[in-house]
């Protein structure tokens, strides 16, 4: 009479269970940190990028009015003279320019205007501010248009290169007896928390009109 058999079925133990799902939740700690870490920094790198491209911005608009300046002064709301450029660490506008280049979207008899315009560079609560007027010669009540360049400016600093190629902080420059309207020219430095000093230099136009 044959002998029956048994077959013995093999299994997982329930130690060897909780050491699997032990390894599981470590591997997956891992991973999630990991991905965590790569995730923060790829949104660094967008907030830096974002950050940057508004500087290059506020920079570019900077230099287009730089690069387009005239020789024409006008005369404030109290109607005294101002040059061409005015600088003075002591004024609240701390950069005022006339330059060409404003464009009329609308050309009309009823729209007609100069294509000299008067802009000017502020900082009030920490924010770089672009202002410019409609008219060059101001009245009483004319007010500025005002529009945020950059948040966060801890610091607008401005230097000019004279004919002599001498900087100077200030323009025109103090005490001197020579009738020089228009720098050489403009170098400005932004600082902000996040990027620190930036500095870039402006060429103005040989002969500006």
């Amino acid at each position: 009479m044959p002998r029956s058999t048994r077959t013995c079925e093999s299994g997982f133990t329930l130690i060897e269970i909780m050491i699997a799902i032990a390894i599981f939740a470590v591997m997956s700690a891992m991973a999630y940190g990991g991905l965590n870490s790569v995730m923060k920094s790829r949104n660094g790198l967008e907030e830096h990028a974002t950050r940057l491209g508004k500087m290059q911005k506020a920079f570019s608009i900077i230099e287009r009015d730089v690069q387009q300046i005239v020789s024409r002064g006008i005369r404030d709301q109290y109607g005294d003279p101002k040059e061409a450029l005015v600088a003075h660490d002591f004024d609240e506008i701390k950069l005022e320019l006339t330059h060409t280049g404003w464009r009329n979207p609308f050309p009309s008899e009823k729209r007609v205007r100069s294509v000299l315009q008067r802009v000017g560079y502020s900082i009030k609560d920490d924010q770089l501010i672009r202002m410019y007027w409609f008219e060059l010669d101001r009245g009483f009540e004319s007010k500025p248009f005002e529009s945020v360049l950059l948040d966060n400016v801890k610091g607008f600093e401005l230097r000019f290169v004279d004919k002599n190629k001498q900087w100077q902080t200030q323009w025109p420059k103090l005490n001197s007896q020579e009738a020089e309207v228009i720098p050489q020219g403009v170098e400005v430095t932004i600082e902000t928390d996040r990027l620190g000093r930036i500095a870039r230099l402006f060429q103005v136009p040989a002969k500006p009109q």
